[in-house]
């Protein structure tokens, strides 16, 4: 694994998302703000993780950040749906985060992609 293409791919992939995806598809740029440090801080363990062992593809990392992101909020969607709450905030979330946890995930991996130097491609 590159570490700086690792640390680019993740820390960027919200920034790009957000200043690009505000005028190319109408995403508010506050998404960015919002699911950006759950991303980061959920997502870089799951990434470092999954690519202990596995080779990364940019549709490896959005499939993984989709599959990450219901784990996470369905179950709390559902507790708050059972205790009969307000569970409009989870939804949202669930809502939101399904949409763009595998477009950011599938951004981390295209920046991986093209950053990874040759030096980390072989194993050891």
């Amino acid at each position: 694994m590159d570490p700086i293409a690792f640390a680019v791919a993740m820390v960027g992939t919200p920034l790009v998302t957000g200043l690009l995806g505000a005028s190319l598809l109408m995403i508010p740029p506050f998404a960015a703000l919002i699911g950006g440090p759950l991303y980061l801080v959920i997502g870089i363990p799951v990434m470092l993780a999954y690519m202990a062992r596995n080779r990364p593809t940019p549709g490896k990392w959005a499939l993984l950040a989709f599959k990450t992101q219901l784990l996470i909020f369905t179950p709390i969607f559902l507790l708050a749906f059972a205790a009969g709450g307000n569970f409009d905030g989870t939804s949202v979330f669930l809502v939101f985060g399904s949409l763009f946890a595998p477009l950011w995930g599938a951004v981390s991996g295209k920046i991986y992609e093209r950053l990874e130097r040759d030096f980390y491609k072989q194993t050891i």
